[in-house]
C-alpha cells in the first residue's frame, strides 16, 4: 500500500498514465501529512516529485469538493518552473475536469480580465 491509495479514484487512476508508478520518498512523507490538513515545509533534490507532493493531494480535496473559483493559489518563483508546472497540471486537470490557469507579468489585460470573471481552480 501506498500514499497513492488514498487519492482521489479518479486521480489514482491516471498516474500511471503520467509517470507515478510508486511515490518517491518525499511523496510518501508529504502526502499524509497535507491530507490531513496540517503544514509542512518539503525540501528536497530537484526532480524528486515535491511538487506532486503538494499537489496530488490538493488535486485529490479538489475532486472531492469541487470547489468554485480559485481554490489552489501555486507559486513559482520561475518563470521556468511555472511553464512545466503549467503543462503538468493542464495536462491533469483535463483529464479530470479541473480548471487551471496561470497568471504572471507578461499575462494580456484581456486574459487578466477572463481569468477575473471565469477563475480557475488551480491558479
Amino acid at each position: 500500500m501506498t500514499v497513492f491509495d488514498g487519492l482521489h479514484p479518479a486521480l489514482k487512476a491516471l498516474l500511471s498514465e503520467f509517470g507515478f508508478e510508486e511515490p518517491t520518498e518525499p511523496q510518501q512523507a508529504a502526502i499524509p501529512i497535507i491530507t490531513e490538513g496540517r503544514h509542512l515545509l518539503l525540501v528536497a533534490p530537484t526532480g524528486i516529485g515535491k511538487t506532486e507532493a503538494a499537489m496530488l493531494p490538493i488535486i485529490s480535496w479538489i475532486l472531492k469538493e469541487r470547489p468554485k473559483g480559485i481554490a489552489v493559489l501555486y507559486i513559482t518563483p520561475l518563470r521556468a518552473l511555472n511553464r512545466d508546472m503549467l503543462r503538468r497540471l493542464t495536462a491533469l486537470g483535463e483529464r479530470l475536469d479541473i480548471s487551471v490557469g496561470v497568471r504572471h507579468a507578461d499575462t494580456t489585460p484581456a486574459e487578466r480580465q477572463r481569468l477575473s470573471l471565469d477563475p480557475p481552480q488551480i491558479l
